[in-house]
């Protein structure tokens, strides 16, 4: 590995790719991505959004130069471990290859299969341009990303609560940093929050959320009107997670119905919801036999 320095190189296809998931989050402005140059010996944070944000992953380096077609030469400082970076780029070992010549860099390089280890010595990795942003942006909008995973994570638990203010603060966070996605996702969040807690965050008997959850399942029914194509994805019997991933709103949107629906169909079994009222029971139960998937 002495002689070993690796590259990525960017073919057009994938850059395209990225370019659309970049605008789809509606992340990376122009002051960050397309009017920055980094010099020489910067350190720059590389980043690789996704739209379930439990598998971000971002790699710190030094820029070593800047290659002609404007993508980065980096010395890699730190890494995501347990992440294929291979997927946005294909590492080269240093070696006569004429495939590697052929995507328009040096001569000299060959494949270099491994593309989750990034910690080996010497290594150089050629990130697309498109990518790199300063240091402190960089940490600072996956932090943000991640706060946001945090927060919906402790609302699926349950622990601790989860205030209408902090959801919509969350809404707020998620518009801040171009997550738009993710705020009808909390909308949903805020009809269950109202199923166990009044204004006064006081907890409600059982009888007392028959009516918040009709009114949280009938939004979850004006979703899968609205949206007939996250409906199908919710619905089928083997979900594409893989697939699913790549949209923050049908990730998110999917672990939340299903969590307001687990918890609906358990309210049915609560002590005392009788005393909401016979029709007011039956429209519950209703809707939770409606909504429920098959498989």
């Amino acid at each position: 590995m002495k002689n070993k320095i690796t590259l990525c190189v960017s073919p057009n296809l994938m850059r395209f790719k990225f370019l659309i998931v970049l605008l789809m989050f509606g992340v990376f402005s122009s002051q960050n991505v397309l009017a920055k140059t980094f010099k020489n010996g910067e350190v720059v944070f590389a980043a690789f959004p996704v739209g379930n944000i439990k598998n971000d992953a971002f790699i710190v380096g030094k820029v070593k130069r800047q290659l002609k077609n404007g993508d980065y030469l980096l010395s890699v400082l730190d890494y995501v471990e347990g992440h294929d970076y291979g997927s946005s780029c294909v590492p080269m070992v240093k070696k006569e290859d004429p495939n590697a010549t052929a995507l328009g860099y040096e001569k000299g390089w060959e494949m270099w299969q491994d593309t989750t280890k990034l910690d080996t010595q010497n290594l150089d990795y050629v990130v697309p341009k498109e990518n790199v942003l300063s240091l402190g942006y960089g940490k600072q909008y996956f932090v943000e990303r991640n706060n946001l995973y945090i927060v919906f994570g402790r609302w699926k638990s349950d622990a601790p609560v989860m205030t209408l203010d902090r959801i919509a603060r969350a809404q707020r966070e998620s518009k801040a940093i171009g997550l738009d996605e993710l705020i009808p996702v909390f909308d949903l969040v805020k009809y269950h929050r109202k199923v166990y807690y009044d204004t006064n965050n006081r907890p409600l008997y059982a009888f007392e959320r028959v009516q918040p959850a009709i009114e949280m399942l009938e939004q979850v029914q004006v979703i899968f009107r609205e949206k007939p194509e996250f409906s199908k994805l919710w619905k089928a019997k083997q979900r594409d997670w893989k697939q699913i991933s790549l949209s923050s709103y049908d990730y998110f949107m999917i672990e939340a119905v299903d969590k307001v629906l687990f918890d609906a169909e358990d309210l049915l079994y609560e002590e005392g919801i009788e005393n909401a009222g016979t029709d007011k029971v039956e429209k519950l139960k209703d809707l939770v036999k409606q909504l429920k998937r098959t498989s």
